[in-house]
C-alpha cells in the first residue's frame, strides 16, 4: 500500500466515523494537523461527497413525530475508499503532493429533506430543507437555515455570514435562518457574537437568547432552548408572528403550497405546528385562528371564515 492510498484510507475511516457519538474529535484533529496532505484529503473527500449528490444517502426526510429520528448513514459508501471513489481521490492528491488546497464546498439539501453534514474542523451542520450552505475554511455563507454544533477550539472561530449578519463563535450550538431580508439567529448553548453594519458593537447572545434582523431593525428576544431548530424534530415554533410568516415557513418546511387570504394575513398566530404533512398543518392553523382551508389549484388556501 502506497502512501497515499493509506492517507485516502485514513480520510475515508474518519469521515465514517463522524456521525457515531463515539468519534474521537480529539485524535481526528491531531490527525488532521499532522500532514498538510491529511486535511487536503479530508477536504476533497467532503467535495467529492457534495459533487456526486449522494442525497439519497445523506439526506432524511423531516421527522413525523416530535422525538429525534436517526439520520440515514452515508458513510458504508466511503468506508474503506471505495473504487472510482478512492481512485479520484488518489488522483487528485498525485497530481498536487504535499499542498493543501483551500477548497470550496458546497452543500444543499433537498426540499423537505434534512442533511447531515460534518465539516473538516469537527463542526457537525444540521442543513433545513431548501437550503444552501458555501463553507470554505473557517468560514460558511448560509442561504435557508441550519443547525450548528460547534465544537470548543479557543484557537478556531467559525464565522457564518447570513443575510446582512456576521456571526462569530468558538463553540457553542445554535441556529440561523435567513430568507428574503431577514435572519434570525437562536442560541441553544454557549455564546456567540452577532455583528451587522447597523451595529456599533458586537451583540452577544447567550443561550435562550435570539436575534433577529429585518428590514434594518434589530431586536433581542427570548428563546427556549427546547424550541431551538426545532424543525429537526418535525416542528415549527410560532410566537405572536403574522400568519403569513407562519404560512410561508410551513410551505417551505412541507413542501406544500399554501397561501393566505391578505384579510388575515397580517393577524397574529402563536402555536406548534407539525411539519411532516403540510396540508394537515395548513388545516391545524385555520383551525386554530378559526379560519377555513380551501383547496385551490392543487394547494391550500385560508380564508377567512364567512358566516
Amino acid at each position: 500500500m502506497t502512501e497515499t492510498d493509506a492517507i485516502i484510507e485514513q480520510a475515508a475511516a474518519w469521515f465514517a466515523r463522524q456521525s457515531d457519538e463515539s468519534m474521537d474529535w480529539e485524535g481526528f484533529t491531531t490527525w488532521l494537523e499532522a500532514d498538510p496532505r491529511h486535511r487536503q484529503a479530508f477536504d476533497q473527500l467532503c467535495l467529492l461527497d457534495s459533487d456526486l449528490d449522494l442525497l439519497a444517502a445523506t439526506e432524511r426526510p423531516l421527522p413525523a413525530a416530535a422525538n429525534d429520528q436517526s439520520p440515514r448513514r452515508r458513510w458504508p459508501y466511503w468506508a474503506g475508499g471505495g473504487g472510482a471513489i478512492a481512485a479520484g481521490l488518489a488522483l487528485i492528491l498525485m497530481l498536487q503532493p504535499g499542498s493543501q488546497v483551500a477548497g470550496v464546498v458546497d452543500y444543499r439539501s433537498a426540499p423537505t429533506r434534512i442533511r447531515e453534514i460534518a465539516m473538516a474542523d469537527g463542526t457537525k451542520v444540521t442543513l433545513a430543507p431548501a437550503s444552501h450552505l458555501i463553507a470554505q475554511g473557517d468560514e460558511v455563507r448560509l442561504e435557508g437555515a441550519a443547525y450548528f454544533d460547534v465544537p470548543h477550539r479557543p484557537d478556531r472561530t467559525l464565522t457564518v455570514r447570513a443575510g446582512g449578519l456576521t456571526i462569530r463563535d468558538i463553540g457553542t450550538q445554535f441556529e440561523v435562518t435567513s430568507y428574503d431580508d431577514a435572519v434570525e439567529v437562536n442560541v441553544a448553548e454557549g455564546q456567540l457574537a452577532v455583528t451587522a453594519s447597523g451595529l456599533a458593537q458586537p451583540v452577544r447572545l447567550a443561550a435562550g437568547r435570539g436575534l433577529t434582523a429585518e428590514g434594518g431593525a434589530i431586536r433581542l428576544n427570548a428563546q427556549p432552548q427546547s424550541t431551538v431548530a426545532a424543525w429537526r424534530r418535525g416542528k415549527l415554533v410560532f410566537d405572536n408572528v403574522p400568519v403569513a410568516l407562519a404560512v410561508r415557513d410551513v410551505a417551505r418546511y412541507s413542501g406544500t403550497r399554501i397561501s393566505v387570504d391578505p384579510e388575515i394575513g397580517n393577524q397574529r398566530f402563536s402555536g406548534v405546528i407539525s411539519i411532516h404533512d403540510g396540508r394537515t398543518a395548513a388545516r391545524d392553523i385555520a383551525q386554530i385562528l378559526k379560519a377555513d382551508a380551501r383547496l385551490v389549484d392543487g394547494g391550500i388556501r385560508l380564508e377567512p371564515r364567512r358566516r
